[in-house]
């Protein structure tokens, strides 16, 4: 075998492995964005709102009613339960809430 047929030898197996690494890649970008989908989902649900109030909420119409409290901090604290109804953790007053974005690490995905 001459030096060539090496070449033509290993540049196809650096191919076959880039074909499998971007596989790879788009695998784990349509998870990032089912975990992305699914968080965004837990959050609009902590919400509690009714099909209108989100539907109004998410074209600008006007706040809803349950979000008019947390805002204004007037509201106490409201305690979130589980679906059998055992009591999981309080929500802070808007006071206590870190607005600040966090960085993600990509590690962690």
């Amino acid at each position: 075998m001459n030096k060539l047929e090496k070449i033509e030898r290993d540049a196809q197996k650096a191919r076959e492995r880039i074909v499998a690494m971007q596989a790879l890649l788009k695998q784990i970008e349509g998870q990032r964005t089912e975990q992305e989908n699914l968080q965004i989902v837990q959050q609009i649900r902590a919400l509690k709102l009714t099909r209108d109030e989100l539907y109004a909420f998410l074209n600008g119409d006007e706040l809803p009613v349950s979000l008019v409290g947390a805002i204004d901090n007037t509201a106490e604290p409201e305690t979130i339960y589980s679906r059998r109804n055992k009591k999981q953790k309080d929500i802070p007053d808007s006071e206590d809430i870190n607005f600040e974005s966090e960085a993600v690490n990509d590690e962690e995905l």
